[in-house]
């Protein structure tokens, strides 16, 4: 396991969209996501019966606010009970959801406070760059395209499927493909787990590979590989697309000019 702590590079401003999606994803989390998403364990919650209805709540927040790829496919929540869907996983589903909305809220929610935290650090450490280099327009195009192309990919390969997905995890790989083609060179501080932690620079193409691999051969219904998988193919493409505009060539030609050699773009 590598989790990166910060790279080599000097930014030239302040990357104050990459800390508003950090504050706002925070803020669903803590404010406008049931406290369970938090801890099961919540105070008050002491009888069979509060256990009941704060599972309930939590359903019924994440079947509505979610993306659910049959019901995208369909165009209709799962309460129309639309052909080709598999049994929903809890009866706890909204007959007025909005549903193409959803493909927007799920990208602001998080299962846990793991899930949440490891995206935000990874937001953090590759988005202050490319923020920089883009410009914050631009970023945030990058960040919301980047996080949809990862859900449709992923409804695309369970179009039947009825259970949820949510998380940031496609817009933060849109992000890292983005800085991966802006900067192929940089170096990324990285606390890396083996029989003895440590923690030492590595390229970061090795740290952004490690983390694309690891998505695509872990198993389980956790790890949703095909949005991250999107959502990285989709930054990159949107960043070699972006990085032809004047405005973001003059700041790529200042980076070389300001010595930040490692952070010049490879000609394609």
């Amino acid at each position: 396991m590598a989790l990166p702590l910060r790279d080599d590079l000097p930014t030239r401003r302040v990357s104050w969209v990459t800390m508003v999606l950090i504050g706002l994803n925070a803020f669903v989390f803590l404010v406008l996501q049931p406290p369970t998403f938090q801890s099961p364990f919540q105070p008050g919650i002491s009888s069979a019966r509060d256990r009941i209805d704060a599972v309930a709540e939590q359903e019924t927040f994440t079947m509505r606010w979610s993306t659910v790829p049959c019901e995208v496919m369909a165009g209709q929540p799962l309460a129309s009970a639309p052909d080709g869907c598999e049994k929903p996983p809890s009866r706890h589903i909204s007959e007025d959801k909005p549903v193409y909305l959803s493909l927007l809220t799920a990208m602001f929610l998080h299962g846990s406070v793991v899930h949440l935290v490891g995206n935000l650090v990874f937001l953090w450490v590759f988005g202050n760059n490319v923020e920089d280099r883009l410009g914050r327009f631009w970023f945030l195009v990058v960040y919301l395209v980047g996080g949809l192309a990862g859900f449709l990919t992923f409804v695309l390969a369970h179009q039947h499927a009825s259970s949820p997905l949510l998380g940031a995890s496609g817009a933060v790989a849109a992000v890292m493909g983005a800085y991966l083609v802006l900067y192929p060179r940089a170096r990324v501080l990285t606390a890396v787990a083996t029989a003895a932690a440590q923690v030492v620079y590595l390229p970061a193409v090795a740290v952004l590979g490690l983390f694309f691999v690891t998505q695509f051969f872990t198993s389980g219904d956790q790890i949703a590989w095909e949005a991250h998988a999107g959502g990285m193919a989709a930054g990159a493409l949107l960043a070699l697309a972006i990085g032809l505009l004047p405005s973001v060539r003059r700041r790529a030609r200042t980076d070389v000019d300001l010595g930040l050699r490692r952070a010049a773009p490879t000609a394609f």
